[in-house]
């Protein structure tokens, strides 16, 4: 009896799997009017420069959820919309990412300062942009362009380069957005769309004229640097591998005053590492 209802079991849920796998879903005419409808979309732009910003990829069923009221049996199922409702969602929403404006009583949701009316409206130009090519990227097959990436990451940059906009350009921002480890999970697997960053960002780090990388004192740990290797010129690597080397030798001269078997391993580790670091080939 047992063998029988598993193998039951297991067949009905293999016939639930096939039809769920097979179903395609068409989004409601008041999901699509909430889209239409909506104002004072301040949150919106907010909700998609924030996820496109961090690690997490290009993922906005949660910020649908959130902003439309969207059930999570829909947004879950994306991949499985009709095209024509896709379609149909889509041009609305950018339709909505169209309507978007900074107004006064919300400035601080983006900036730290009071901004000029031209930092404003360029504030709220580079926000619809990326929130447009985060839009395009969610509701295009695999693999989008490359270029959408790219422009969501330049974007970014130079939002963070205004004057007073929030989160503002330091450099730890810019580190953080720039590592190797989230722009690869940013790419989600698709080398292009990685190539593309990693070129993107070296280039704006070479032109930019910033020096964070530059020195021990910009990273947490040594074991980091490997994810900013790629941005670094062969000099600018031998000018930070000179920075450790230096802090290595001043420690190696305190520990054999009062030797200790730890903190030697660590520093061999680390300076086995330091002398390891090779600037990678970066394709054009």
């Amino acid at each position: 009896m047992e063998d029988r209802l598993l193998s039951e079991l297991a067949e009905f849920t293999a016939e639930l799997e096939s039809k769920e796998a097979a179903a395609v879903y068409v989004v409601p005419d008041q999901v699509i009017s909430a889209v239409r409808k909506a104002r004072s979309l301040e949150r919106l732009l907010h909700e998609i420069f924030m996820q496109v910003s961090g690690s997490g990829g290009i993922e906005l069923q949660s910020v649908l959820r959130r902003e439309f009221g969207i059930k999570s049996e829909l947004t879950d199922r994306l991949k499985q919309w009709a095209p024509y409702s896709k379609d149909h969602f889509e041009d609305e929403l950018h339709e909505a990412i169209d309507r978007a404006d900074i107004r006064a009583g919300n400035q601080g949701i983006f900036f730290a300062g009071t901004p000029s009316k031209q930092e404003a409206a360029e504030a709220l130009a580079l926000l619809q942009g990326i929130a447009h090519a985060a839009v395009q990227i969610q509701f295009r097959p695999d693999p989008a362009d490359p270029q959408l990436f790219v422009e969501i990451l330049d974007k970014i940059l130079q939002f963070y380069a205004l004057p007073n906009t929030y989160p503002e350009g330091s450099a730890i921002q810019y580190r953080n957005l720039i590592s190797e480890e989230r722009l690869r999970a940013v790419s989600d697997g698709h080398e292009a769309v990685l190539i593309a960053l990693k070129q993107h960002a070296r280039q704006w780090y070479q032109h930019a004229g910033w020096t964070f990388l530059e020195s021990r004192e910009g990273y947490f740990s040594y074991e980091d640097v490997r994810n900013f290797l790629y941005v670094l010129s062969e000099e600018q690597l031998n000018k930070l591998r000179n920075d450790y080397i230096c802090h290595i030798h001043e420690e190696f001269q305190q520990l054999k005053r009062k030797p200790d078997l730890h903190r030697a391993k660590g520093l061999l580790h680390m300076l086995e590492t330091v002398l390891s670091w090779t600037p990678p080939i970066m394709i054009n």
